[in-house]
């Protein structure tokens, strides 16, 4: 059997993310003695294959589906790395899946990690994640959610996946740096193969940990040596308290110095202090002095470093001062044009930095960013009017190229300066790119100091992500409050948008009339002020009303029209969405073969841009329509491959996904628990729908009676939210 799962795998993987036919398949796997029941015997192949590979049922075969590439982003190891061979080795006699580094600032807790990272690297082909977590920085620090969302993204999943079941038959080991102790277990793979290391300067007694000391004398000449400091530096070490980083900035310092004349110097500066166990204050000689010997222009820009909340910074943020930087070993190249700071030179930094500082690197991020987002064309409306003097970018290609790299330090910047703009120059990209849990936490922070419009704009960020996640009753009070905060300033394009969210929630909730109410005032914004982004997703919407209402005409051809205005403006994330939603309006038509190439249109397109969301409700409508057609395999295949993709985070996908399973499997409890979670989240639709299947279910075999009282129920429940297609469907069955 082993050898058998193996031929189809091989066959599979020789043509990746394509269908290879049933027949060529069996051929591969039994070549001249196949089974008397082909079909059968490949069909349990494929489910024991799924147990370590994702395999997809296609019309014509079994398409293997590829694994995305093992992240790598571990930092790169030091090439001046010296001594720990004591460490090293107790580090590798520890046992167990999590291990621990700690000890004081600046003792060489990360570079130690990655030394060893990088040995681990072969034992873990599946990939190495890597955080610093910031947990001792004085900007913010890594949130659990931000970092779990980084580390889905870098797996290859998106805003909805579950970090975990993406670490599942995977080998990852996961790297999490300068942690604090309230940070650590969320992000702990706990999945059999994968194993976590950590830094911390708390100690950590949960875990086996090595706890490490300052170097030994032979090791900190060691690495004096290689920096080229000559002479005896017995006394160096001494001052230096043995500690890397001091003797770091040290051996900087010596660069065309007397060696004497600077111990001196050294003397008077008291740094025997670096033997105290208070860190702060055991390396602040030592900055003093590297910071005195300075030209103006460079302290000056050190001091202004202490401004930048992130974990890094690119070269045109400071200038060229930064060279002197370098060679003094105060900040550290990172690749790519940007440099970073250990986090207690950014403390000592901080320390010294103006007022005024921060209120240029704010504005350096701000510029860009408003600038960034216009170039993004993202077809979304403004929230809030452009800044004075944005900076330009030449292409959507670098603004989004710009955003990838700097988003660390936006959301940094964000957090520890709330501001309405800046958030809404970010809205586009991170919604795009499906960073949920960083844009719903700086829109909160923003909303907590902004008052009137500004306020207002947060308010439809946040409407927006809490109907996203099924939040409704916030959803609508937050739209609410935004649409009487911008009709009262007459800012008609920015009430659209509120009024658009709204009329969305309300429409998840069968509340149509309500919806139609809003959507209508809405599109008719959109017209008056020439908003035709905006107005392909109203149309669009409209459509999905007008189905639900049962004007199956007007839903497709209101529909069409949205699509039009996308295909000519290349409108890419609403034309994906609208088609998935034509899709399941020409299901309703009964137009099946027109229905499925706009549903793998959809698809298409949702995989081409990371469009995720969209992703996974064009599953479950293709689903619904692969039930109808008689070809249940395909349709649980797509039905849990949406509820894998949606994780924990997305209530509606995983009802409206069980909901075809119930009809798949023909079970009564499945209907049963599909209606119960519908009704409590309040449903209306999948409610409705639960209710028929199961009477389906009950007519079959032959209980009419109960079958009957049940399509009453539905056709009743049907239209209280107003919607007649749903209800006129329960009455053909319930006439059938």
């Amino acid at each position: 059997m082993a050898d058998r799962l193996r031929a189809l795998r091989d066959a599979l993987a020789a043509h990746p993310g394509e269908p290879v036919p049933f027949d060529r398949l069996v051929a591969e796997v039994w070549q001249d003695d196949p089974p008397r029941h082909p079909r059968a015997a490949l069909r349990t192949l494929v489910q024991r294959l799924r147990a370590t590979e994702r395999v997809i049922t296609e019309p014509s075969g079994y398409r293997l589906v590829p694994r995305p590439p093992a992240p790598g982003q571990l930092p790169a190891d030091l090439p001046d790395f010296v001594g720990r061979k004591e460490e090293i080795a107790r580090l590798q006699l520890l046992d167990g899946p999590v291990r621990a580094i700690t000890g004081l600032p600046g003792v060489g807790k990360t570079v130690l990690a990655v030394r060893e990272a990088h040995r681990l690297r072969e034992q873990f082909p599946d990939g190495q994640l890597y955080a610093d977590l910031r947990g001792y920085s004085t900007g913010p620090s890594m949130t659990v959610e931000q970092a779990l969302a980084r580390f889905v993204k870098a797996l290859g999943g998106g805003p909805d996946d579950d970090y975990r079941e993406l670490l599942r038959h995977r080998r990852v080991l996961v790297v999490l740096d300068n942690a604090t102790e309230d940070v650590i277990a969320p992000l702990l793979p706990n999945t059999p193969g994968c194993a976590a290391l950590i830094t911390s300067r708390a100690d950590l007694p949960m875990f086996a940990q090595v706890r490490l000391g300052v170097l030994t004398e032979l090791e900190a000449r060691e690495l004096l040596s290689g920096m080229r400091v000559e002479g005896d530096t017995s006394e160096l070490v001494e001052l230096c308290g043995r500690l890397p980083l001091a003797l770091r900035i040290a051996g900087a310092n010596l660069a065309g110095r007397h060696l004497p004349d600077y111990v001196a110097e050294l003397r008077e500066q008291r740094l025997a202090a670096l033997e105290i166990e208070e860190d702060d204050t055991a390396v602040q000689a030592t900055f003093d002095l590297s910071y005195r010997k300075l030209s103006e222009r460079a302290r000056r820009t050190f001091d202004f470093l202490g401004a930048v909340p992130g974990p890094d910074f690119p070269r045109g943020l400071v200038g060229d001062a930064i060279d002197e930087l370098v060679v003094a070993n105060l900040v550290q190249p990172g690749g790519t044009g940007r440099y970073q700071l250990h986090d207690l030179l950014r403390l000592y930094a901080h320390s010294r930095m103006r007022r005024e500082d921060q209120r240029t690197v704010f504005d350096w991020y701000l510029t860009r960013a408003d600038g960034a987002e216009a170039a993004l064309n993202a077809g979304l409306t403004r929230l809030l009017p452009p800044v004075p003097e944005p900076v330009p970018f030449a292409s959507e290609q670098e603004a989004q190229a710009w955003f990838e790299i700097e988003r660390p330090n936006l959301v940094a910047l964000a957090q520890a300066q709330p501001d309405a703009a800046l958030v809404a120059g970010l809205r586009a990209h991170l919604s795009l790119t499906g960073h949920f849990a960083d844009l719903r936490m700086i829109a909160r922070a923003a909303l907590a100091v902004e008052t009137g419009q500004r306020a207002a704009a947060m308010r439809v960020c946040l409407g927006y992500l809490d109907y996203r996640f099924g939040d409704h009753q916030s959803a609508i009070a937050h739209c609410e409050r935004a649409i009487a905060e911008f009709r009262a300033a007459g800012r008609q394009a920015e009430e659209s948008v509120a009024l658009n969210m709204l009329a969305g929630a309300y429409h998840s909730l069968g509340e149509l009339d309500l919806a139609h109410r809003h959507l209508s005032a809405a599109i008719e914004l959109y017209v008056a002020n020439d908003l035709t982004a905006s107005l392909t997703g109203g149309l669009n919407n409209l459509g999905l009303l007008e189905l639900e209402l049962g004007n199956l005409d007007a839903a497709e051809n209101t529909i069409r029209r949205a699509i039009g205005l996308s295909r000519a403006n290349g409108y890419y994330h609403q034309l994906t969405n609208q088609l998935g939603n034509l899709g399941m309006t020409l299901t309703a038509r009964r137009k099946f073969t027109e229905a499925e190439a706009t549903f793998h249109e959809s698809l298409e397109l949702a995989g081409q841009h990371g469009l995720r969301a969209v992703e996974l409700a064009v599953l479950v409508e293709y689903s619904e329509l692969l039930l109808a057609l008689g070809r249940k395999d395909e349709a649980a295949d797509h039905a849990l491959h949406a509820i894998e993709l949606a994780g924990q985070d997305n209530l509606y996908i995983e009802v409206d996904a069980g909901l075809v399973l119930a009809g798949v499997h023909g079970s009564i409890a499945e209907y049963d628990e599909v209606h119960r979670r519908a009704a409590d989240a309040g449903f209306r639709i999948i409610e409705v729908l639960a209710l028929a299947g199961k009477a389906a279910l009950l007519r079959e075999n032959g209980h009419t009676g109960p079958a009957d009282r049940l399509c009453h129920q539905a056709i009743e429940r049907a239209e209280a939210a107003g919607l007649r297609y749903r209800a006129d469907l329960v009455r053909a069955q319930l006439k059938s």
